[in-house]
């Protein structure tokens, strides 16, 4: 594993920030703008009994005795879990407010009172970042052990991004040579999971164990035929794989952005033309580790592009190859799209039921309305400051 940057103290909100009556709304501004977030509770309908299709086992955590990665992993979860999205593909799909600071994120929660103190949490999802001094942006894949109540700590973020007539991504730690920080700056979207450590194997999770066929499970539809099939309409997802058979390696479909969009998109290919999708295998020595979560994202401008299809029916995941070096063909990092399991695979994934959401919305007020700034539609109607009430 790579040097782990530092994050610092989240610092508090500052200037008035407002509250609804419910608690669960707060309204904030930032250098970037104000922000509105909102938190929702999922997973109301969580099947009592487990089950699962032929090609997921369930696996318990002892068959992992002499494996401490997936037991650093499987101590963290839990009821008290949480996972934030900050913006979302409006801002890709419209080209507005595109940029913003990760800190906006870890803020937020802390003002909603989410994060408990002396707990140390695992942050892991998907973001972009954009090129900034000297650094190339890319794929951000978010990986960080944080400590409340400031969720300062460490961080092993990275992102994948394509060098100029390349169609494959490098990877590259999400800092700059001349510091040690984390970079704070970040692009259209932010969807992470804060898992608080556990002293044993977390309650509530799922452990499963994907079993391969000779043409490639597809892992990620069998992940979604068992959380639909358990009634778990929000989670993290953490994947693991390995090659036990070089002749047979899993197939990866991953894609990079070359750039982020400079003005809205009319068409599903003009987002194709941005991107480099790619197939290519998992090499031997080599590991892919996969972070993501999914609750059920809306967006109607999104799916009226692309003729009705939800955003993300599949969680929304990134992935890095990890190990030996990444091979010419094979992306380092990047946005998974399909992972195909065979045989000669040892894939695990890790499921763990998401009950608190928190989505935070770049807004404007506009009238009485507060409006988002991506996409323009009302996300407040009739908002009046007066019937809120000023926590700070």
């Amino acid at each position: 594993m790579r040097n782990s940057a530092v994050v610092g103290d989240s610092l508090p909100l500052v200037g008035r920030v407002l509250s609804d009556h419910s608690g669960k709304r707060l309204l904030f501004g930032t250098a970037q703008g104000r922000y509105l977030a909102v938190r929702s509770s999922w997973n109301q309908r969580i099947s009592p009994q487990t089950s699962a299709p032929p090609s997921v086992r369930l696996t318990a955590p002892g068959e992992l005795a002499d494996d401490p990665l997936h037991h650093a992993h499987l101590r963290h979860g839990g009821p008290e879990s949480f996972s934030v999205d900050l913006q979302g593909i409006d801002a890709f799909l419209f080209a507005r407010a595109k940029y913003f600071q990760d800190a906006t994120a870890r803020q937020a929660v802390i003002a909603l009172g989410m994060v408990k103190p002396d707990v140390r949490y695992l942050r892991v999802g998907a973001a972009g970042a954009p090129p900034a001094g000297g650094h190339p942006g890319g794929e951000v894949l978010e990986h960080s052990l944080l400590d409340g109540p400031h969720l300062s700590g460490e961080s092993f973020t990275a992102s994948g991004y394509l060098p100029p007539g390349r169609a494959f991504s490098v990877a590259t730690p999400l800092t700059l040579p001349t510091s040690p920080d984390l970079l704070e700056r970040r692009s259209v979207y932010s969807h992470t999971a804060f898992l608080p450590q556990t002293d044993g194997p977390a309650p509530g999770g799922h452990l499963l164990r994907l079993e391969g066929s000779p043409d490639g499970l597809n892992a990620l539809d069998a992940l979604k035929e068992f959380v639909s099939a358990n009634r778990i309409d929000s989670y993290a997802v953490r994947i693991f794989v390995r090659v036990t058979d070089p002749d047979r390696p899993p197939r990866i479909i991953g894609r990079v952005l070359r750039r982020i969009p400079h003005r809205r998109l009319t068409h599903v290919q003009q987002a194709t033309d941005i991107a480099s999708e790619q197939e290519f295998p998992l090499l031997p020595s080599q590991e892919l580790h996969c972070y993501g979560t999914y609750w059920p994202r809306r967006s109607v401008d999104w799916e009226k592009l692309r003729g009705g299809k939800p955003y993300e029916p599949r969680g929304h995941i990134h992935m890095e190859v990890r190990g030996q070096s990444t091979g010419p063909r094979q992306h380092a990092i990047s946005h998974l799209r399909e992972l195909f399991v065979t045989p000669g695979t040892e894939c695990l994934a890790l499921i763990d039921p998401i009950h608190d959401v928190v989505r935070i919305e770049p807004v404007v007020q506009r009238g009485r309305n507060l409006v988002s700034r991506c996409s323009g539609r009302p996300v407040v109607d009739d908002f009046s400051s007066k019937s809120w009430s000023s926590i700070s």
